[in-house]
């Protein structure tokens, strides 16, 4: 399964992101939620979106820009058994990242994104354009595969979005029930 994809470049991505972190940080300043990130392809792209918007200093703990696997590992705790056997890119790097943002930075939500942006890399498997989304909270950690379409700036300003859309989710779940059931994943 591929999950979300999206068409479009990256400014229609970029004006998106910022208004679902507009109404992140106004609800998660509402119910006293607090996010991080974790970002490899994006290189902080979802923190810095998130940071644009007037009282994220109130919801946003922090981020961490881990674009090399030893980074990962050693900040972030993705186990090394993982980025040997399955990668970088992968659902359970994705989901152990979130995992290691939530940790280091003491949110209640964390999202990692770890992908090809491009133009190299990417495999026949995870072809460039492939980036993974986790998200991990009290409740665990899950992620999903996108695709994204474009070049190298539309793959990670699409990314960027998608992150935020989820991260806007899991929070919407929390206030509503007290849990993330990462049930926007299934969508």
């Amino acid at each position: 399964m591929m999950g979300v994809r999206y068409e479009g470049r990256a400014a229609d991505h970029r004006v998106h992101a910022l208004r679902l972190a507009q109404e992140l940080v106004a609800l998660c300043s509402d119910c006293s939620e607090t996010v991080a990130t974790a970002e490899s392809c994006t290189a902080g792209m979802v923190a810095s979106t998130i940071a644009g918007v007037p009282g994220a200093s109130d919801v946003l703990r922090g981020g961490a820009v881990t674009y090399v696997n030893e980074v990962k590992h050693d900040l972030l705790g993705v186990s090394q058994e993982v980025l040997d056997s399955v990668g970088a890119v992968s659902f359970a790097c994705a989901c152990q990242m979130a995992e290691g943002a939530r940790r280091v930075f003491g949110s209640r939500l964390a999202v990692s994104i770890t992908g090809f942006a491009g133009p190299g890399g990417g495999t026949a498997e995870d072809p460039v354009g492939t980036v993974y989304i986790g998200i991990a909270s009290r409740d665990g950690s899950r992620a999903e595969r996108c695709y994204f379409e474009g070049d190298r700036d539309d793959v990670r300003a699409a990314a960027c979005r998608r992150a935020c859309e989820c991260l806007l989710s899991a929070a919407h779940e929390l206030q509503v029930s007290g849990t993330v059931s990462f049930s926007f994943f299934d969508a």
